[in-house]
């Protein structure tokens, strides 16, 4: 029987107190262990944060690129039933902006929509005077459906209309309003009656149902009268034009019924003041009112909404002022005003750094629905 004996057979064992005597064990310092501290959580929630904050801008440019389609519906006042379901093509503050190639993008945006008239309520042109873009968005409303009426307005930021200051060009118009004219757009100087089959609406503006037309009357003719003695073409161009719309408008307020509805286009929202008139005037009748001017606030947050409008009509200087300031639709006594968000991404109207965030430029479909209120 084999037996394990009792000791080495060498007579040696490594692990003898005898022979570890001589070994020390030495303590563990940075030279053996590389010993690293601990980075705060904080920094690592920084970096999460930021990465965070590098997709969304991402994604924002990217949402950028397209135009988005709001489609609303607003009831109005005395709308004949031939007129339900009657849709405004509303495109507001361009600002000069180009989305692809002769407005491409827009192309694609409307490739599916159908509208029965086009209205722009202005600041269509860049802070530069650039009008190109707005005139290819009116080629392509035009190579779209050529037989549908397209009505602008200026904006705030557009030059005037008209002045004595153009007649270095050979006429007292603006030249991106003779441009616009060329291509088959309308300036809406006059409130314009809207009929299909039986029913007939009023497109105008607010300052139209609201002119003093006899005053304005005696100012244009006494403009004329001047401009016949100076013998300036150009002045007495102004002048005729001037009495020729004011006559338009007059004839247009006597045609205006009651039973008839009422759509108004203004660049800028107008306030409850401006709203308010007498119960026999024509702006009363107004149901709907068209406007744009805030690029929906530029600048938006999930849940907030808008973070700025420059407007101190509004509580906390427009500081988080709520959609109703700036974007969609609300109401106002007994007037639906419409805001539209725009296309444009710069302004003057807000600080240098803003842009167009979680705001893609939008185009609407404002489609009319008769009301009895």
């Amino acid at each position: 029987m084999n037996r394990r004996p009792n000791k080495s057979r060498t007579g040696y064992d490594s692990f003898a107190a005898r022979h570890t005597s001589r070994f020390q064990a030495s303590t563990p310092d940075t030279h053996f262990f590389d010993i690293r501290k601990k980075r705060p959580a904080g920094l690592y929630v920084f970096f999460a944060l930021l990465a965070l904050v590098c997709v969304l801008l991402v994604v924002n440019l990217s949402s950028n690129l397209f135009v988005h389609v709001a489609r609303v519906s607003v009831p109005v006042r005395a709308l004949s039933s031939d007129l339900d379901g009657y849709t405004l093509l509303h495109i507001s503050d361009l600002k000069g902006a180009s989305f692809g190639q002769n407005q491409r993008r827009l192309r694609l945006a409307l490739s599916s929509s159908e509208y029965d008239a086009v209205v722009f309520t202005g600041d269509m042109i860049s802070e530069r005077g650039n009008a190109q873009p707005f005139y290819e968005l009116i080629d392509l409303l035009k190579s779209l459906n050529p037989d549908v009426p397209i009505y602008f307005i200026p904006g705030d930021s557009d030059p005037a209309p008209a002045s004595m200051a153009y007649t270095s060009g050979g006429s007292p118009f603006a030249p991106w309003v003779l441009g616009a004219n060329q291509r088959g757009a309308q300036l809406l100087s006059s409130p314009q009656a809207i009929s299909r089959k039986n029913g007939t609406f009023w497109l105008c503006t607010p300052a139209q149902l609201n002119l003093d037309i006899d005053t304005m009357q005696g100012q244009f003719e006494q403009q004329y009268l001047r401009a016949r003695r100076s013998g300036d073409e150009n002045e007495i161009e102004l002048a005729t034009y001037n009495l020729q719309w004011l006559e338009q408008t007059r004839k247009a307020r006597e045609a205006m019924q009651e039973s008839e509805g009422y759509v108004a286009l203004s660049h800028a929202p107008p306030s409850r003041e401006e709203l308010s008139a007498a119960p026999d005037s024509p702006l009363s009748r107004v149901s709907v009112v068209l406007c744009g001017h805030y690029l929906g606030g530029l600048m938006r947050l999930p849940l907030l909404g808008p973070v700025f409008v420059p407007s101190q009509n509004l509580p906390r200087y427009g500081l988080l002022p709520g959609d109703s300031a700036c974007s969609g639709l609300h109401r106002e006594d007994r007037t639906w005003i419409y805001i539209n968000p725009g296309l444009g991404a710069s302004s003057a109207e807000y600080p240098s750094f803003f842009f167009r965030l979680f705001n893609p430029p939008t185009i609407s479909l404002v489609t009319l629905t008769p009301s009895t209120m």
